[in-house]
């Protein structure tokens, strides 16, 4: 008997007949993003962004700890690290590296849209005015931190747009082609902030991790510390380049 699935009646991940997620708006409400923003080496930053892309200078990096209390995708926590460049005249974050909680939010965001996720703890501890973050990979191994204490409030737009570029790679069976694609992918976030706050405090990478190297962007100077309560949705996504 000849088998009768067809690819219109496909789920968006493996096994395509008991998908792990399905298609559905992705939003975000009551996000909190902890964001530490600093300036890194360029060289370094260099050697781990794509050819295709122009840093910007001096390179600006941003390590965001993010709690979400509900999404599509369900609650779970997240680390992203940006950086800032050109593409074709226009300024975009890169994202470098992503740690999550849950694999629901990693499978949508890694294979959808090329997000640079793996599965991490990610914890939040709050003690008086202070907030510590941290994420470990194995559970028990630090690869990094941070601290903020909020100062004052800070005036942010009713609603900004963040547009990230993910390079999304696929590997493929054929041994002569170590990829079955790879792509600059563009996911657009429409954010609209709550409230925000100024602080101080900041992030450190341990170091302790070859495997997991984020410390490849060290902290050379600070910029500043902010806490944001907002909601998100994806506006929208696209191929901006087949490499």
């Amino acid at each position: 008997m000849q088998g009768r699935l067809t690819k219109d009646q496909f789920g968006l991940t493996m096994p395509v007949q008991s998908a792990a997620y399905v298609e559905k708006p992705s939003y975000w409400r009551n996000a909190d993003w902890y964001t530490f923003e600093y300036r890194t080496d360029p060289e370094a930053a260099a050697a781990i962004v794509p050819e295709q892309l122009e840093l910007t200078d001096p390179s600006h990096v941003r390590l965001i700890f993010a709690d979400y209390e509900w999404s599509t995708g369900g609650p779970y926590r997240e680390i992203l690290q940006c950086i800032n460049v050109l593409y074709g005249g226009e300024e975009y974050a890169y994202f470098t590296q992503a740690g999550v909680s849950q694999s629901i939010a990693l499978m949508a965001g890694r294979e959808g849209y090329g997000f640079p996720k793996k599965i991490g703890h990610i914890s939040f501890e709050k003690h008086e005015d202070l907030v510590g973050m941290y994420y470990e990979r194995p559970q028990g191994l630090r690869v990094m931190n941070g601290v903020f204490r909020g100062l004052s409030p800070m005036e942010v737009p009713e609603s900004f747009m963040l547009k990230g570029l993910n390079l999304r790679v696929i590997q493929s069976p054929d041994p002569d082609e170590p990829y079955s694609l790879a792509e600059l992918v563009l996911g657009e976030l429409e954010c609209r902030p709550k409230f925000a706050w100024l602080g101080e405090g900041n992030c450190h990478y341990t170091g302790v991790s070859d495997l997991d190297p984020w410390h490849q962007l060290p902290v050379r100077e600070k910029i500043q510390a902010s806490w944001m309560r907002l909601d998100i949705n994806l506006a929208g996504a696209s191929i901006v380049q087949r490499l």
